[in-house]
């Protein structure tokens, strides 16, 4: 089988959805499919090798297509975006029309408004929509693959068979954590204190402009300082921007550290005490998202703090994670009910250490259904179907 993955972002980028994409072309490649990623050429990018930037095997084609690269003119607005995009569709068609591929697949859904030929078209979805065109399109996919059950029930509300509709979450590399240094040894190398109770945070402060939580924790960890506990945050993954804003708070506790490929996650992991995930409700959040930082957490042997939400809830429970309310970020006493209870679960955690390991246990042996081959594994046989 033939696939042509059409991935319109830079690669690589600090942006989870080019790593997410890697992940997935070398796993339908390890599957037996032959995979051509078609990428925009795109400036900047993090490296030159999107292989050796995500540590993956060249077990499929790279291929930059050319473009119109006008995203760069911020003053262009919207208008870029669009002469980006057509310009790189245009371009895409000759490879389509060389390859000739049975499967093209992509989280973009509008690469799907030209001719592809023979091929069965497959769409990954990631979000809400509420354009009329999507609406119809996806009713005439051969398939669309959704990260949640809400996102399922959505499509069916359009009109999509739920024999074309596949459930996948996101997923982790096990690789990731194959060689991860001692929690004393990552402590060392990242000259942190080894009495320091170490809140960690993995991400972008904000998804489409909706933020993250990150201002919750923080301030969670504030007053356990203040009460004189031992207690930091750590960032880990911020923007430029982000970085410059926090900077003021470091001497206070938090210290943020910008993108970090891949390979160099383990570290962090290894360093933190408990992991945070303390995502405010909206709509995306709620029922729409699949955060990679959710597999990672529970395959890296740290206990976790998350949002209790429902796109949460498919994947975990209890047994696995400590729950906090989501913050509704409108209502100032929903906010501090958010930051009480991530005050309360900081504080067990670091007073009960046997308990939490029942549930560190319990999150490694789910987060082996979790893994990019086995997603991998079920999408090919959804093509099949």
């Amino acid at each position: 089988m033939k696939m042509i993955y059409l991935a319109n972002t830079r690669f690589p980028s600090e942006k989870a959805q080019s790593s997410q994409v890697m992940a997935m072309c070398e796993a339908f490649a390890r599957h037996g499919i032959e995979v051509l990623l078609l990428a925009p050429d795109r400036k900047p990018v993090s490296a030159d090798d999107p292989f050796a930037y995500y540590a993956r095997e060249r077990t499929f084609s790279f291929q930059r297509v050319p473009c119109w690269d006008l995203i760069r003119y911020a003053w262009l607005g919207r208008i870029g975006l669009w002469v980006q995009t057509l310009t790189f569709l245009w371009n895409v068609r000759r490879f389509i029309k060389k390859l000739d591929p049975d499967v093209l697949y992509s989280r973009e859904p509008y690469v799907y408004l030209f001719s592809t030929g023979r091929a069965k078209r497959y769409w990954e979805s990631h979000a809400s929509f509420r354009l009329w065109w999507l609406k119809r399109l996806a009713r005439h996919l051969d398939g669309v693959v959704t990260l949640t059950q809400a996102s399922r029930k959505m499509f069916e509300g359009l009109g999509v068979a739920t024999k074309r509709i596949l459930v996948e979450p996101d997923a982790v590399d096990p690789r990731l954590f194959a060689v991860q240094p001692t929690h004393e040894e990552a402590r060392q190398r990242l000259n942190i204190p080894t009495n320091e109770f170490v809140c960690t945070y993995v991400g972008k402060f904000t998804t489409m402009g909706q933020p993250k939580g990150v201002d919750e924790a923080l301030e969670a960890v504030m007053r356990l300082r203040k009460r004189g506990q031992a207690v930091s945050f750590l960032a880990v993954g911020a923007t430029v921007e982000e970085c410059r804003r926090y900077t003021s708070c470091e001497v206070d506790g938090m210290r943020t550290v910008g993108h970090v490929s891949q390979t160099e996650l383990a570290l962090y992991y290894a360093a933190a005490d408990v992991l945070l995930m303390p995502f405010p409700w909206t709509e995306h959040y709620a029922f729409f998202m699949s955060p990679l930082k959710l597999f990672e957490y529970l395959m890296s042997g740290c206990p976790i703090i998350a949002s209790d939400l429902p796109s949460v809830r498919e994947v975990v429970s209890e047994h696995e994670v400590f729950f906090v309310p989501a913050a509704r970020l409108e209502d100032p006493i929903a906010r501090e009910a958010t930051i009480e209870a991530l005050e309360r679960q900081i504080e067990y955690i670091a007073q009960h250490p046997m308990e939490t390991q029942v549930k560190v246990v319990a999150a490694q042996q789910l987060s082996e259904r979790y893994t990019w081959q086995a997603r991998a594994g079920r999408i090919v046989e959804f093509f099949s179907a």
